[in-house]
């Protein structure tokens, strides 16, 4: 009897010096979230790199070539309703099966621990729920992607899984959910690892791989679905605790808050870092389905840190968590995943147009672009062409009006000379260019610009160009 109380201590010992090597790991997520916001880059007028997301596409991986008749139709069908619907199932097996794995360092390794017991029997079905919305999650998204191809050709599946980098995380996943069946039988470090590998696969797949340089932006994904797993993973175990047995929902709750306020933390900057990676401007939050939805995730989180808070004070009170704040929390959550299954799928910057216009006169041409030529930064590149007797311009004035609001002020656009790509050559004509770059556009619509050029004779010409940056 002496025995096992003394081993019943020297379990929950254990059990504490464990949650306490997790706190110190989640410490350093944050030390590491932080110091990645501190080497961002600055945020680049153009828009993610054409090179790097064509890499990413799947059909230009494996030859297809994109057809006019694979166009979205209006209006949301079953099937997208069924696909969204398999997405939301996925997330939640994803954060339940991972964060278990990670918490179960924490439970008390006493078989004699209704904790434990609990665990290992939840653990289980987490698994195959994970196995079930892998498989179905790879087959919507296959099945989305091959619409319109040959996509009951089983080679084109097998292409699109083995030659796609979007393919072969997928590949990865399915396996990693096959072999969690086998780590289950092993050692919390071993399912520690799993949970590690699982969100290391998921963090290669998204829209940070469409970037140039997506290094910091894969050590970001990875912090966000880590903490991710272990916020939603620990609270779904919280509320399966509450309602199975409540004195261990007790001593997880204590558990589980000292943690929790810090993975909010982590989420917070990593997620702020990819908005960063992720975007040309801050407007972009305002004018996409993306960045609305990612608003509402963010409103959403903050409702969480305030029920998580109260959560942690009961716990600090030695009081067992309310039921009702549970709940909330829990709520909250599912409407985080669903939000996160959507979004996630939808692209962070709009679909825009970039501007080029070129005109031809007897003694005059010119050539103006803006790129991307969407809300925010831009880059604006002039040519200008002029008989050669008169040489290059006297001087050059170039401004931008919001026309769907008259009462802002103009833009001065400040124009520095440039030494363009001669891809236009006119016989006759003196060709001269000019640059400005982070020009920015405040708002979508329909905008105006002015182009006043004054020649060496003294002539001026006035040029209106109008269009649209949405």
């Amino acid at each position: 009897m002496k025995k096992s109380i003394l081993h019943h201590y020297a379990d929950r010992a254990a059990s504490k010096r464990r949650t306490s090597y997790l706190t110190m790991s989640v410490l350093l997520l944050i030390l590491i979230a932080f110091a990645s916001l501190l080497v961002l880059p600055e945020a680049s007028a153009e828009p993610l790199g054409k090179y790097a997301a064509v890499e990413f596409d799947p059909h230009e991986q494996v030859g297809h070539h994109h057809s006019s008749d694979n166009s979205r139709a209006e209006g949301i069908t079953a099937g997208e309703i069924l696909f969204f619907a398999a997405r939301a199932l996925y997330y939640f097996a994803l954060m339940l099966a991972s964060g278990m794995m990670l918490w179960s360092v924490v439970i008390p390794v006493d078989k004699d621990s209704i904790a434990r017991r609990l665990l290992i029997k939840w653990e289980v079905y987490a698994m195959r729920l994970l196995l079930l919305a892998a498989l179905l999650f790879v087959f919507t998204h296959i099945t989305q992607l091959l619409k319109g191809y040959d996509g009951g050709n089983p080679n084109e599946w097998f292409r699109l899984l083995t030659e796609t980098s979007t393919g072969q995380s997928w590949l990865a996943i399915l396996v990693l959910s096959l072999l969690g069946f086998a780590v289950l039988r092993l050692t919390d470090s071993f399912k520690l690892i799993w949970a590690l590998l699982l969100a290391a696969v998921e963090s290669f797949n998204g829209h940070i791989m469409a970037l140039p340089d997506n290094t910091l932006a894969v050590v970001l994904d990875f912090l966000h679905i880590v903490c991710s797993a272990l916020w939603a993973g620990g609270l779904l175990l919280l509320l399966m605790f509450w309602r199975a047995e409540r004195k261990e929902a007790g001593r997880f709750a204590e558990r589980f808050t000292k943690i929790a306020w810090m993975t909010i933390l982590v989420l917070t900057a990593s997620g702020i870092g990819m908005v960063v990676l992720l975007l040309p401007a801050w407007q972009y939050l305002f004018y996409t389905s993306w960045g609305i939805m990612l608003l509402a995730k963010g409103v959403l989180v903050l409702l969480v840190a305030c029920t998580g808070f109260l959560l942690h004070r009961r716990a600090k009170q030695g009081k067992l968590p309310n039921g009702k704040l549970l709940k909330l929390d829990g709520l909250l959550m599912a409407m985080v995943l669903i939000i996160v299954s959507i979004f996630t799928y939808l692209s962070p910057v709009p679909n825009t147009e970039p501007l080029s216009y070129h005109k031809m006169g007897d003694k005059l041409h010119y050539t103006i672009q803006i790129k991307p030529n969407g809300p925010g930064p831009n880059r604006i590149n002039l040519k200008i062409w002029l008989p050669m007797q008169l040489g290059a311009p006297a001087s050059v004035s170039l401004r931008l009006q919001a026309v769907d609001h008259p009462n802002r002020p103009a833009i001065e656009v400040p124009l520095r000379a440039a030494s363009g790509e001669d891809y236009l050559s006119f016989p006759g004509f003196t060709e001269t260019d000019y640059e400005s770059e982070k020009v920015e556009l405040s708002t979508r619509g329909k905008w105006e610009v002015e182009l006043i050029i004054k020649d060496q004779s003294g002539a001026e010409t006035k040029e209106l160009i109008s269009f649209r940056n949405d």
